[in-house]
């Protein structure tokens, strides 16, 4: 009597191989490419500026103007390859330099913080390039 017949094995190396390629190819249907997608700034609840994520082999800078208590400062991104990192603030307004040290972002999941000035850094699809997805779940 066998207990394994070729039509399992058979079924048993099908389930591998979609396993395998299904962990290869979700994250990549689920991401969005990086010219489809904004930086984002907001400074205490409201978004101040607004530029396109660009990938670029060498660093780019955007100087952004914002206001704290009637004074008048200058933040700074830098973006590299499809990645933005928020520079230094003046330690004035931001006194330890944990928005710097965040480092690197590139997905709408992550974010950038300056606390003491309520300032977050974040990425998000570009409406109209953004992926869809419909899902029914019983």
């Amino acid at each position: 009597m066998k207990i394994v017949t070729k039509a399992d094995i058979a079924l048993i190396v099908i389930v591998v191989i979609l396993s395998i390629v299904s962990f290869f190819t979700i994250p990549t249907l689920l991401s969005t490419p990086s010219n489809g997608k904004e930086i984002v700034v907001n400074l205490d609840g409201q978004e101040i500026h607004r530029f396109p994520l660009v990938e670029t082999d060498t660093s780019e800078f955007i100087d952004f103007p914002f206001e704290i208590s009637g004074v008048t400062y200058t933040g700074r991104l830098e973006m590299l390859e499809g990645y933005v990192r928020l520079h230094r603030l003046p330690e004035a307004i931001s006194p330890l330099s944990i928005h710097a040290d965040m480092g690197w972002i590139s997905e709408p999941y992550q974010m950038i913080i300056s606390l003491p000035i309520r300032m977050v850094i974040s990425i998000e699809a570009v409406e109209g390039e953004e992926l869809e997805y419909d899902l029914i779940v019983h």
